[in-house]
């Protein structure tokens, strides 16, 4: 699939014809504007950034929505799988994400993923119909008169949750898939899963062609491109904080890679990564960091959230850990080690446990002098490490 094909047929790997689904092309400025407007209200996607070796980022936004946000959000992780390209929650409320992935298949999934809401929640929008009815038949009307006016507004809500979950499964599939058939015996309202993957599969099409490729072309025309260093970062004192230096022609400066732990203190608004934890162990983890890159090398900060974090990057405060859904992925860190040029580096883990396992996935070879210590003997050994660099070694 090129991103340069202008029509509404596409032709696919496998030399077949199929025509581009979700195309809005044919209605008329009136109706084309007002779909657009539409898509624009289910998710905000911000300015791609462009990486090494072809990738690319972009964060998406979904608003709250009478409570769809986190839904849509939720959808988009799944439209995500299909497109080749990984999505990460941002916040705990479920609705912003960090996608990454090669720069034009992140293209193509940013341009496709409005169409795709879309079409999903009109197909839910007919299970809402097909529920109204039911709920106003005379039959029904005592237990909905029992709900209450709240009780009938969740239920309702509930009813379409469930089904535009289950019709997002189902366009997310690789094909059409075989569902069960809403049973005539059963009330509608204990058959919304059933009758969203009826829907869904009633209206299913392939998700990776519905992107429009001047959509896809312009969000990598408007990119942002964000230039990873080609050396090491020498550290330069200055008021004990590290600055990054990006300039090609700077020599090389031998030294170690140190990574230290973020924390859950921080301060209530954007700093640097360097200045934005204030909890007691990265702050001692810091200081000895420091003593170790003195005379060059680099010191990231490993967040949960954010992963490798070199102490520049400006990051809003946050909270977020290890246990919470939308963690940062080894794979993701291994990409980010890569971007960075650190693939190779001779790297200190400053980090308790769950740190360190997660790092010395990226960096096997990594020394690990915190390693099966307290918090107490971790402590120790941080305060020894900048007395005498002799103690600069992997605990056993």
């Amino acid at each position: 699939m090129g991103l340069q094909d202008e029509n509404q047929e596409i032709r696919r790997e496998d030399g077949t014809i199929a025509r581009r689904p979700l195309w809005d092309t044919g209605w008329g400025p009136e109706r084309a504007a007002h779909y657009a407007a539409r898509r624009a209200r289910y998710v905000d996607i911000d300015r791609l950034q462009l990486r090494a070796h072809g990738r690319a980022a972009v964060r998406l936004d979904f608003s709250y929505a009478a409570g769809r946000g986190p839904q849509r959000a939720e959808a988009a992780r799944a439209v995500a799988v299909r497109f080749g390209v990984q999505a990460r929650q941002l916040d705990r409320s479920g609705r912003a994400l960090r996608v990454t992935g090669p720069a034009e298949d992140i293209a193509r999934y940013a341009a496709a993923l409005p169409r795709v809401l879309d079409h999903a929640e009109q197909l839910t929008s007919w299970a809402a119909r097909m529920y109204g009815e039911c709920a106003r038949r005379p039959q029904h009307a005592d237990r909905f008169e029992a709900l209450g006016a709240g009780g009938r507004r969740a239920a309702a809500a509930y009813f379409r949750a469930i089904a535009f979950r289950r019709i997002v499964q189902v366009l997310t599939g690789p094909q059409p898939t075989s569902v069960p058939e809403v049973d005539p015996a059963l009330p509608l309202w204990e058959q919304a899963e059933t009758l969203g993957g009826v829907l869904g599969e009633y209206g299913w099409v392939e998700i990776r062609d519905a992107y429009d490729p001047a959509a896809a072309l312009q969000l990598l025309d408007t990119a942002e491109r964000i230039e990873a260093p080609t050396v090491r970062w020498p550290v330069t004192a200055a008021h004990g904080e590290q600055l990054a230096l990006f300039d090609d022609a700077a020599p090389a400066v031998t030294g170690p890679v140190v990574v230290i732990p973020c924390s859950g203190p921080k301060l209530d608004h954007a700093a640097p990564a360097g200045k934005l934890y204030v909890g007691a162990l990265h702050t001692h983890a810091r200081r000895t960091a420091d003593a170790l890159t003195a005379h060059g090398g680099t010191v990231l900060v490993l967040s949960a959230l954010h992963g490798f974090l070199p102490l520049d990057q400006v990051v809003e405060p946050y909270d977020h850990t290890w246990e919470d859904a939308g963690s940062i992925t080894v794979e993701e860190l291994r990409a980010q080690a890569v971007e960075l040029g650190l693939t190779d580096a001779d790297v200190v883990l400053l980090t308790p446990s769950r740190y360190t396992q997660r790092a010395t996935a990226v960096w096997p070879q990594a020394r690990t002098p915190l390693a099966h210590l307290g918090i107490g003997q971790q402590r120790g050994r941080l305060t020894a490490m900048r007395e005498d660099a002799r103690h600069y070694i992997t605990a056993a």
